[in-house]
């Protein structure tokens, strides 16, 4: 297992959204996960203000394979299949 991380541009975690007009994602809540769905012109706009970094492999193999920080902490990000 890797402890790499890779950050990634603006346009290179764009293209990773999947496609339509909400985006799903969870950040952790202690000892749990809380889910949203995110309006997708929200998501860019914090990727455009924060560093995208692909996400590891837990987090990944669920299906939210990016992963940003924000004033509350990290936010999993839905991916494309």
């Amino acid at each position: 297992m890797s402890e790499d991380r890779v950050f990634l541009t603006f346009e290179e975690a764009e293209k990773m959204l999947p496609d339509g007009d909400w985006v799903h994602t969870f950040r952790g809540g202690g000892n749990m996960m809380i889910g949203a769905d995110w309006k997708r012109e929200d998501v860019l706009s914090v990727m455009k203000t924060s560093k995208p970094e692909l996400s590891g492999e837990m987090a990944t193999s669920m299906g939210h394979g990016l992963v940003f920080e924000d004033k509350f902490g990290f936010v999993f990000v839905q991916t494309k299949e």
